[in-house]
């Protein structure tokens, strides 16, 4: 997805602080040397996000003292969480490059999407900034699933250009979220057209709407809209992540079929139980390095 991983900013806004230097650099490396001579670069970069970005690492500390008394013997780290996310961005461009066939992948559920698929009445697939959810495409490309995907296209263009030279194109239709709500549109002619919309109901942007949950012991604000366009749009919902389970190993879950017509604080509230399930069994995995309960 394109999300802002900018490590210094309290709020997330949906854009990418990537250089167009560093990800050819890094796509040189898993094309020429190999992943793992990108992961080794790793070992470079990550101990300055982890003296110098005080505004993420502060949003870790709040992260990881809510998880410690859901689970109290996790082992939790910066290191570890930056870590990952840096292995995580290499792995989707290295799967984007036409590399998928080196890395393992284990699926659990895929079933549910087959027979929501196979309804014809389209779907809604919901994650969250957990894992590495975009590789959840090329896994589900293989049952030729029809995906349209909900997201920011903010990158800048310097990153997109290069991303569009040296990797493949995406595995799923992309609906942009537009200020106008024309997304909405898409987002139904997508529906009728049987296929799976995947959003990620983790993230709100300002001046959206919202619902509170608990997560994690505290209330923190959620996006309505995933929810509220299931139930408007009367389609079925599975909860879907992608995570990390080994060196160059990764393991998808989706949740069976929510039928049609559950309420959206229905929705709403399995789906935060499912996120939370999902963030205690892979705490490192975590990727909002931002002020998510607004703490201040």
């Amino acid at each position: 997805m394109k999300e802002d991983y900018s490590l210094a900013n309290p709020k997330w806004s949906g854009r990418s602080k990537g250089t167009a230097f560093g990800y050819r650099t890094f796509i040189f490396l898993f094309k020429h040397v190999g992943i793992r001579a990108a992961y080794a670069l790793l070992h470079c970069v990550v101990p300055w996000y982890v003296i110098t970005a005080r505004a993420s690492n502060r949003a870790l500390r709040h992260f990881f003292a809510r998880v410690r008394s859901r689970s109290p013997n996790v082992r939790l780290s910066r290191m570890r969480s930056y870590m990952f996310l840096g292995r995580s961005l290499i792995d989707r461009a290295a799967v984007r490059a036409g590399l998928a066939q080196r890395y393992t992948f284990t699926t659990n559920g895929r079933e549910h999407l087959r027979a929501m698929a196979d309804a014809g009445q389209g779907g809604l697939v919901i994650s969250a900034h957990v894992g590495n959810w975009e590789l959840a495409s090329h896994l589900l490309r293989e049952n030729d699933l029809r995906l349209s995907v909900v997201m920011l296209d903010e990158e800048h263009e310097a990153i997109k250009r290069t991303l569009e030279r040296n990797t493949e194109k995406p595995a799923a239709h992309i609906i942009a979220l537009k200020e106008d709500l024309s997304h909405l549109y898409r987002i139904n002619a997508a529906l009728k057209e049987g296929r799976l919309v995947c959003f990620n109901g983790d993230r709100n942007l300002p001046g959206a709407r919202t619902l509170t949950g608990d997560l994690l012991g505290s209330p923190a604000e959620f996006p309505m809209g995933p929810f509220a366009v299931a139930f408007s749009m009367r389609v079925p919902v599975s909860f879907a992540f992608v995570v990390r389970t080994g060196p160059m190993a990764y393991g998808f879950s989706a949740t069976s079929p929510i039928p049609v017509g559950t309420s959206v604080d229905d929705l709403f509230k399995r789906f935060v139980a499912e996120l939370e399930r999902t963030v205690i069994a892979h705490p490192s995995q975590w990727s909002n390095f931002f002020d998510f309960w607004n703490d201040g």
